[in-house]
């Protein structure tokens, strides 16, 4: 009986038509999920352009939930820089702004809105992090960030910062401290 069972089971396997091929939509989101996944490898920005522009709403998708792993969310953030700059300055401001979020996530949208934004907004979004984000992690990277690239006079505001923190807390600012000399 079992063998007959299984007999008919084989040729109902035979017999059934071919599963359709993925379409587009599941091939790019398969794509953008190894891509993401991928720890071992650092993926190039060529890798994430290659994709094309739409990869941007998932990586956007991943980047915002808070189910996801941080170092996830973190990756998709930064390969949504290289996809779509826009779209990665308007979640990168809500990610960073979100003072529930997670230190890496935020750290790493300040990080991505210095390469998408040009200096008077980057740092109209990025200045007031620099004195009131809570974890040390955020306010280093908000330093950094307007150091980098936030413009004429932004220095004074991070030498102001760097002598509020304490003197342990100021080691992670070294380099945007070394930025500004």
């Amino acid at each position: 009986m079992a063998c007959h069972a299984l007999a008919l089971l084989l040729a109902a396997a035979l017999t059934a038509p071919p599963a359709p091929p993925p379409s587009a939509d599941e091939v790019l989101r398969d794509q953008v999920d190894t891509l993401l996944e991928t720890i071992d490898t650092p993926i190039g920005a060529d890798r994430w352009r290659a994709l094309g522009p739409g990869a941007a709403p998932l990586l956007a998708g991943v980047a915002q939930d808070a189910a996801v792993l941080p170092s996830t969310r973190s990756r998709a953030i930064a390969a949504l820089g290289v996809v779509d700059a826009a779209e990665a300055a308007r979640v990168g401001q809500a990610l960073a702004a979100d003072p529930g979020g997670h230190p890496v996530v935020r750290a790493t949208a300040l990080r991505v809105l210095g390469g998408v934004m040009p200096p008077a907004p980057l740092r109209a979004a990025v200045e007031p992090l620099l004195s009131s984000a809570r974890p040390l992690m955020v306010r280093a990277a908000a330093a950094e960030v307007l150091a980098r690239g936030g413009g004429r006079g932004v220095c004074d505001a991070v030498r102001a910062r760097i002598a509020r923190e304490g003197e342990v807390e100021r080691e992670a600012f070294h380099r945007a401290a070394d930025l500004c000399r």
